[in-house]
């Protein structure tokens, strides 16, 4: 016989990951197998944000299975949530790196810009590389798993605009969240697929205008 425990954690400090969220955990949800204990599985249950006091199911996998993001109060950098902006694409339900910030922002957390090891300054600049398939009908293109900010895109292969317009909404929603005094950066794009080169020279020199962020003059 089966029967469901609910475990409270409530001084619990760690931030997970699970089905498309950034969330405190709060509990766990127990389900006990009488006949075979070991079968016992756990799921996390996480709150609403730092002031409230409601949780519930987190929609992903077992507790064992669920990344941890940081501890409560920590700064992670942008690659570490650049990780979990690509896993947060490719849920059910798709979460954007903008939402995710806001869950990392209301759970107690925040991004943090690295530094250079010689001198210890603020790296502000970031250049992301840009691999474009179009070999089918639906293309796609996505940035490398060490870049520091995760960009993915599918469109109808040779629509240049359709490209543009879904990358630029994703920079958009990074400028959105860099736009702070501590974490005004510039994000520079590349590729190897030359006959997309038009699409990245358009993101580089589109002005966009923010109060900390490099990016309104035209970049190379």
């Amino acid at each position: 016989m089966k029967h469901v425990k609910i475990m409270s954690m409530p001084d619990c400090d760690k931030l997970i990951y699970s089905g498309g969220i950034i969330a405190r955990q709060i509990g766990a949800l127990m389900v006990v197998d009488d006949e075979q204990p070991i079968n016992t599985m756990s799921y996390p249950i996480v709150a609403g944000g730092q002031k409230l006091a409601d949780g519930w199911l987190a929609p992903g996998e077992e507790c064992m299975q669920t990344p941890v993001v940081c501890r409560l109060g920590q700064k992670i950098s942008p690659r570490t949530f650049a990780k979990y902006v690509k896993m947060g694409m490719h849920e059910e339900v798709p979460s954007s790196a903008y939402e995710l910030y806001g869950q990392l922002r209301e759970s107690g957390a925040d991004l943090q810009l690295p530094v250079w090891a010689q001198n210890k300054e603020t790296i502000r600049e970031y250049s992301i590389e840009l691999e474009i398939s179009d070999l089918s009908e639906d293309a796609f293109c996505y940035s490398s798993d060490t870049a520091d900010f995760y960009f993915e895109a599918y469109f109808k292969a040779g629509d240049h605009d359709e490209l543009y317009g879904e990358l630029m909404s994703q920079l958009m929603d990074y400028m959105n969240i860099l736009d702070k005094e501590e974490l005004g950066a510039k994000i520079i794009f590349h590729t190897l697929n030359f006959d997309y080169q038009d699409v990245i020279d358009k993101l580089n020199a589109t002005p966009i205008d923010t109060g900390y962020c490099d990016m309104y003059e035209p970049r190379k």
